[in-house]
């Protein structure tokens, strides 16, 4: 049963399980028809001994008993919010409802020993109410063993598919060879599953990482940032030589040796707007690569005479 309350108090109401499962509320409605402290009934309205004897065990009359009718029980809901859940209308002898005591789609015109005064329940909130107070029940119950089969075997809990199997399993129709030992190596097994497909994929995603690593420092040699060459146009165009923020490549012509660092230092190859350079740029990647050989017989030259 699920409800979430809002702000502004209106309810998002869930159908109970048996209004959705047939099987699991034709199981409980059996039950209350068989079970001595219940006794449903009858299936036809119109049996007199069933009345007679529900007036005896009342000790009233019978037509007192005849007035005691589901339709007005306190457990009895017709709501707006549950007559959504109902499959459709009862159009001669009454209508269909929700039976919080015991759990199934009842019909109004019928009874039981439980009959308690003061219904129907007509007003969503009081539905609600209802719906709270079956959640808590349910919650508080301890599982047996068909609930705790079915928990292990059905992803989604609760639903109707794994409450419709837990009602087979009490029935004995299914799962009747499974013993408690076995469940617990099962969910054992299961978990072990679990812990070793996650170990692998945080491996392997390890490995993935390391090998990305290794593959960016092979293209970082292969680029030739500590040689100064380049293996490719991509690494040529890559390098970027010139200091600051104006990245690019270097004027070969502008190269001087800095005095406090030992260093080369070029201006970038672009010049800027109104600059003037007594050379036309001959420009490079990086300021290491103006002084390879063959690369140009008057780069680094302060003028024209020769003069480095």
């Amino acid at each position: 049963m699920i409800k979430i309350t809002l702000k502004n108090s209106y309810e998002i109401f869930s159908c109970p399980l048996p209004t959705k499962d047939l099987a699991l509320n034709t199981n409980n409605r059996n039950d209350a028809i068989e079970a001595d402290h219940i006794h449903y009934g009858h299936l036809n309205l119109n049996d007199e001994e069933y009345w007679k004897h529900l007036a005896d065990h009342w000790k009233t009359d019978v037509s007192v008993a005849k007035k005691s009718l589901c339709g007005n029980c306190a457990a009895f809901d017709i709501s707006p919010q549950m007559k959504e859940c109902m499959p459709g209308s009862v159009q001669k002898d009454g209508v269909l409802g929700y039976c919080w005591m015991h759990k199934f789609k009842c019909h109004s015109a019928r009874t039981c020993y439980t009959w308690a005064a003061g219904g129907p329940i007509e007003e969503n909130d009081v539905s609600t109410e209802w719906a709270e107070k079956n959640e808590e029940q349910l919650s508080e119950e301890k599982d047996d063993r068909c609930t705790r089969i079915a928990k292990s075997r059905y992803e989604e809990w609760p639903s109707a598919y794994a409450s419709g199997a837990v009602v087979r399993c009490r029935d004995g129709k299914i799962w009747k060879d499974i013993k408690e030992e076995e469940i617990i190596e099962m969910i054992k097994e299961e978990l072990e599953t679990f812990l070793d497909e996650k170990k692998k994929k945080k491996q392997q995603k390890g490995k993935r990482r390391a090998a990305k690593v290794v593959r960016r420092k092979k293209r970082k040699k292969k680029a030739g940032t500590e040689s100064g060459k380049e293996s490719s146009l991509r690494d040529w165009f890559g390098r970027k030589g010139a200091p600051g923020k104006s990245g690019g490549w270097v004027d070969c012509n502008t190269c001087r040796k800095d005095k406090k660092t030992g260093r080369k230092k070029c201006k970038p190859c672009g010049r800027q707007k109104g600059e003037k350079r007594a050379k036309y740029p001959s420009c490079r990647p990086t300021p290491g690569a103006c002084g390879e050989s063959g690369r140009g017989k008057t780069w680094g030259k302060k003028s024209a005479k020769g003069k480095k």
